[in-house]
């Protein structure tokens, strides 16, 4: 069975054949001679992203307290030619290395200057889940707003923020300015505005601070964006009776 599932994991054409592969190998005959070596070898030089990760996530559990295997995920991190393999090994990396000298400052990095949006965003959220307290997590999510060039990163900074800053001085501010400065310009049509994300939050979370209804309308009337602008013109139709204490008839 074992080398049937070798096979499989090398030449079947079906990915989750080789994906189930992977994880039966890893799972089922965790203490045979080798196999953490062959996991290895794939992380490292199989064709395949879809097995390259798994092997990622079955190394990273199963072996987590062999020597070398924190440095094989850096290196995944650095030199994986696939974006999913890089954002799997972040992730491994964050929660099962967590305490580790130098972990926070690795993700740190990776937030200010991997190539690779999905990367950053995946690293905006481990520092999150992971090191929200720690001195300096905010100004990174809100460096990451202003400068980041990936309107996905930017709206995955806003997001963060208001999940665990809220209610600190000035976020509101914050959210306001992006709403109506995000140098987002669109180019089709699902894409993600950091700006109507902020104006989202703002309507979410403070529905009844004096500035909320005049950005509403204000974006309704003004964004660049004719997507955002619709939104916002059925937002405040649709909000006209909470706002104002009886029902919009028209919607």
């Amino acid at each position: 069975i074992l080398e049937l599932l070798k096979q499989w994991v090398e030449s079947n054409d079906d990915r989750y054949v080789r994906l189930e592969a992977v994880r039966q190998i890893a799972t089922g005959w965790k203490n045979q001679p080798g196999i953490l070596e062959l996991l290895k070898q794939w992380v490292e030089s199989n064709d395949d992203r879809y097995v390259r990760l798994e092997a990622v996530r079955q190394i990273a559990t199963g072996w987590k307290n062999q020597p070398g295997i924190l440095e094989l995920l850096k290196q995944r991190v650095v030199s994986d030619e696939n974006w999913d393999v890089q954002v799997e090994a972040v992730r491994q990396i964050a929660t099962g290395w967590k305490d580790e000298p130098g972990i926070i400052d690795l993700l740190k990095q990776k937030v200010m200057s991997d190539e690779n949006w999905d990367v950053r965003v995946e690293a905006v959220r481990q520092i999150v889940s992971g090191w929200k307290h720690e001195p300096g997590t905010l100004e990174l999510l809100k460096q990451s707003l202003e400068s980041d060039h990936s309107k996905k990163v930017r709206s995955e900074a806003v997001r963060q923020i208001v999940s665990g800053w809220k209610d600190e001085p000035g976020i509101f501010e914050l959210l306001y300015h992006t709403a109506l400065n995000d140098p987002f310009q669109r180019e089709y049509k699902y894409q993600t505005n950091p700006r109507q994300i902020a104006l989202e939050e703002i309507i979410e979370n403070y529905p009844d601070h004096p500035q909320t209804i005049p950005l509403l309308q204000d974006r309704a009337a003004n964004d660049p964006d004719e997507q955002l602008q619709e939104w916002a013109k059925k937002k405040l139709q649709r909000s006209h009776g909470l706002w104002h204490g009886y029902t919009d008839e028209a919607d």
